[in-house]
């Protein structure tokens, strides 16, 4: 049904609504807003946090550590449920009779609610940095996946440990289908089967110049299809000097063979940009699973959550990352018009707030989750109303420069999904290929930035690439010192799974002062603070701050995994002769970091 549907569906109404085709960058802008700083900053946008059970919507509100409780029905938002300050709800799932679990990333644990009393029951450790949640209703049990690659099973009724699996690290959503588990892996996009078995959205689904990265969620629909939402990222070269060639921005300019930052063919167009978000259906039920269809969402803006109601005629796309003045919302109709955006005014959207979360209550009323103001809004037959939600405003001036898209249709978020990277080695025509580097590092003493070390501070990334390449506006003094400061505060905890021994792990951090891994990767963060040559060429010392979680590995991303990369730098500093077995222990303590 949904190979029909989504393939070879043209969006060319997201042009027309989203951006004029010929466009141009206007550098000098200034936005001198005075900053504003929320209390408790808020987090990367993680997208997905809300489940409806029957006309009650569970909201998990990672901002201000609550879960929300509104009655559809009538309206009006119960008593809620606060949370321990830094908790971060993140992915909640309804469970037995009366009871929600929702994932704590910022407590590394799971917390079970009573819906009825409105509190927590219990709250059971899990891993350093759980993500995904899945109920299993037969066996009575839940199934939590962790970005170290650890997966969970754990009883509803006390919470106990019923089984615990190691997978690749950086999984992302779990999902059952037919009690069969199903893993996605966040950075590179890809469906891991209970087998083992690892598809992803490529074949002939994947256009030659584009590469699937970031599974935003990934769900079962009732037919037992899984879906994905995700990002393609252009593999195209890019020209950096396109802007400054004196050509005609709308078509690339300059003398480069490359696309500017704009997209696809080049510019900024009607057309999809360099990050765009992806439809991706798969049969899991045929043995191998298979990737049914898979579709671009055109030129959708950073968009991490999706919902289709029963019979699949609408579909909700929550785009928090929309620019200012857009709505964070669109609903795509696969009726008559498939996958056009709704003839609709669009205005009244724009009152549903920055939109995080979707789910559609009955055919034709599409539940939303904004973050900032906090509510809900419900639209029905057209007709928008909102829910107010408690708590103060997260809104904050560095929150909105890192996820607002510019004028090219990125944001910083595009590229550092949650704070991170995208996995994506992108290709530019003055440089070669680069790979994203994570932002979830030290990042106030890690300057000068980028793999080469060209850009001196974060002034200068702000001036050159927020606003020149991408096409943003340029920030005042003040915005630029809240956005810094914003910025350096994203951190997430080691992703260590404590799978290997713990006598390896002392090993290979014996070794790394052994083979003066430490004279480069120095500091807590193990490097990201000077720039060395290595194989010839001038490169930045990268942290290897959870570095297990961050393959491929290398500026050019040569090296596939974390033995290889190891191995790689051995042979670059005159150790050609290292054991392998001092590979495996270098290896190992650095997956503890």
């Amino acid at each position: 049904m949904h190979s029909a549907t989504w393939r070879g569906l043209g969006l060319a109404v997201f042009g027309s609504v989203l951006g004029g085709c010929h466009d141009h960058i206007d550098l000098d802008p200034l936005d001198d807003r005075a900053p504003i700083e929320a209390r408790s900053r808020p987090a990367p946008i993680i997208g997905g946090t809300m489940v409806l059970i029957g006309e009650l919507a569970v909201a998990a509100d990672p901002d201000r550590d609550r879960v929300h409780l509104v009655d559809l029905g009538q309206g009006v938002a119960r008593e809620g449920i606060t949370l321990t300050a830094g908790d971060q709800p993140g992915r909640v799932v309804a469970g037995g009779s009366g009871l929600a679990h929702v994932v704590l990333r910022g407590a590394a644990a799971i917390a079970t609610l009573d819906l009825a009393q409105g509190k927590v029951l219990r709250r059971v450790p899990v891993c350093a940095d759980p993500r995904g949640l899945a109920y299993d209703a037969e066996a009575a049990s839940l199934h939590v996946a962790c970005a170290d690659g650890t997966v969970v099973e754990l009883a509803e009724d006390d919470g106990a440990e019923l089984d615990r699996e190691l997978f690749e690290p950086d999984l992302r959503d779990v999902v059952l289908v037919d009690g069969r588990r199903h893993l996605s892996r966040f950075r590179d996009a890809s469906l891991q089967a209970p087998e083992g078995a690892r598809i992803g959205p490529a074949g002939d689904f994947d256009a030659s110049d584009r590469q699937s990265h970031v599974a935003w969620r990934t769900w079962a629909l009732p037919d037992g299809t899984i879906a994905m939402l995700h990002q393609r990222q252009s593999a195209n070269a890019i020209d950096l000097v396109s802007h400054d060639a004196g050509g005609d921005e709308a078509d690339g300019g300059g003398e480069g063979d490359g696309p500017s930052y704009g997209g696809g063919g080049g510019g900024f167009s009607c057309g999809a940009g360099l990050s765009v978000a992806a439809l991706s259906f798969f049969d899991v039920r045929s043995d191998p699973p298979v990737l049914l269809s898979s579709e671009d969402l055109g030129n959708a803006r950073l968009t991490v959550d999706v919902a289709t109601n029963a019979d699949h005629s609408r579909w909700a796309l929550a785009m928090p990352g929309a620019k200012e003045g857009e709505p964070t919302v669109m609903v795509l109709d696969t009726g008559e018009r498939p996958c056009l955006l709704d003839d609709a005014p669009k205005q009244p959207l724009l009152a549903a707030g920055q939109i995080t979360s979707v789910a559609f209550l009955d055919a034709d009323t599409l539940i939303m989750q904004s973050r900032e103001p906090a509510q809900l809004a419900v639209l029905d037959a057209g007709v928008l109303s909102i829910i107010p939600l408690p708590g103060e405003s997260a809104y904050d001036t560095g929150h909105e420069i890192f996820h607002r898209a510019t004028d090219s249709q990125l944001s910083c978020a595009s590229c550092h999904p949650e704070g991170t990277d995208d996995g994506h080695v992108w290709s530019f025509v003055q440089l070669g290929p680069r790979r994203t580097q994570s932002l979830d590092i030290d990042l106030a003493s890690s300057a000068p930035y980028h793999w080469s070390g060209d850009m001196r501070d974060l002034d200068m990334i702000m001036g050159e690439v927020l606003a020149h390449r991408m096409g943003g506006m340029r920030q005042s003094p003040e915005r630029r010192d809240s956005f810094a400061q914003w910025l350096f505060a994203q951190r997430h905890a080691p992703a260590d799974n404590g799978a290997d021994p713990r006598e390896l792990v002392d090993a290979g951090k014996a070794a790394f002062s052994r083979y003066a891994c430490d004279s480069c990767h120095t500091g807590p963060e193990l490097g990201g603070s000077r720039s060395d040559r290595f194989r010839g060429e001038l490169l930045q010392v990268p942290s290897l701050h959870r570095v297990a979680l961050r393959p491929p590995y290398m500026h050019d991303a040569r090296a596939l995994t974390l033995e290889d990369a190891v191995r790689d730098m051995l042979d670059g500093t005159g150790h050609a002769d290292a054991p392998q077995d001092d590979v495996g222990a270098l290896a190992a303590f650095l997956r503890t970091r």
